[in-house]
């Protein structure tokens, strides 16, 4: 039965208006729905699996500070990636959200938390997507578990510290006092640690900036334990002291992305990852673009992923189409946008 006012709604429309009306049978996704799961080390993870259950599976790694709900940042084009045919999981990595802490937790331990979340859920071959400072996570799976990896996708994601080269890092050339003192800051200010600048281009995107704050939030308190910014000092820390997994056993193709204003995670980032494996299939430079690439181009990171990575989308007189990669570069030089056209909105 239909509530009053609701049918008093319909039964003062028209009744051509009254024919045009769908009304949808199933429940619209408020976010990615975030489930724990105990490993075999008697450990608690946040994870999520989302998408078509018969789609290509991706291993979604979200930037630094961050839990598994942060796939909500993703959501403006969930119809794009469901018609693509794509299935996202998430790992929650250490402390984050409703993930346990745990002392000495490495890139490689969670390379294999995350296997076993996978294997749990009967997904083997996987492609990989890590943005921001998910990048050192994402190369450790890929080392470890190189056999079910379909591609390898970098979004605007840091690599390692380099003491050589002091744009690898801001952070970790700071003091540790003033190390924890960030990460203490953070964890208490979410919206301190979501500041993308002024007018960033996810501000096109309802709500974007309100659920990002809400994760910063999740992330650190979700268990209910006091604002330390444990886990954060603890990822910072890992940032500054490990390095890397070599990519050399990797065959899989790696794709990767970054914005030429990006301060936050600069060119020598893409400069390593392109260094460190045999088959880099596209390196994409998006002129204008900070550290937002990873929303902004969303689009082409879905098309990469379901193997249409010579396909782009762009707005050519206010209608969003899928060209030729060469022909969608003419027009993106012609004037076109790059993109859906909501983003010229």
């Amino acid at each position: 039965m239909k509530s009053g006012i609701f049918a008093a709604a319909l039964a003062a429309l028209p009744c051509a208006a009254l024919a045009e009306i769908d009304i949808q049978e199933a429940f619209d996704p408020i976010g990615p729905e975030v489930r724990t799961m105990q490993l075999a080390s008697g450990k608690t993870v946040g994870y999520f699996d989302e998408g078509p259950r018969d789609g290509r599976v991706v291993l979604f790694i979200s930037g630094s500070g961050t839990s598994a709900y942060a796939y909500a940042l993703t959501g403006f084009l969930r119809t794009m990636s469901n018609d693509l045919n794509l299935r996202f999981v998430g790992v929650e990595r250490d402390g984050y959200g409703q993930t346990d802490l745990t002392d000495g937790y490495s890139y490689q331990d969670f390379a294999e938390e995350a296997a076993e979340v996978l294997d749990s859920l009967g997904a083997q071959e996987v492609s990989v997507v890590a943005i921001s400072g998910g990048g050192p996570y994402a190369a450790a799976f890929a080392a470890a578990s190189p056999e079910r990896l379909r591609t390898l996708h970098f979004l605007a994601a840091f690599s390692q510290y380099d003491p050589a080269k002091p744009g690898s890092s801001g952070l970790c050339g700071m003091e540790a006092e003033k190390i924890a003192g960030a990460a203490s800051y953070y964890a208490a200010n979410p919206a301190a640690w979501w500041d993308l600048g002024e007018n960033p281009p996810t501000a096109r995107i309802p709500g974007f900036q309100t659920a990002a704050q809400n994760d910063g939030a999740r992330a650190f308190t979700m268990r209910g334990q006091s604002v330390s910014g444990d886990a954060l000092l603890a990822e910072f820390t890992r940032y500054c002291s490990l390095p890397a997994a070599p990519g050399a056993g990797v065959t899989a193709p790696v794709y990767i992305y970054e914005g030429t204003e990006d301060t936050s995670v600069k060119s020598v980032h893409g400069d390593f990852w392109a260094a460190n494996y045999p088959n880099v299939a596209a390196r994409r430079t998006y002129d204008g673009v900070g550290h937002t690439v990873q929303y902004r181009h969303w689009d082409q990171v879905l098309l990469d992923l379901s193997g249409m990575a010579d396909r782009s989308v762009v707005c050519q007189e206010g209608q969003s189409v899928l060209l030729p990669a060469s022909e969608a570069a003419g027009a993106v030089a012609g004037g076109a946008l790059a993109g859906i056209c909501a983003w010229g909105g």
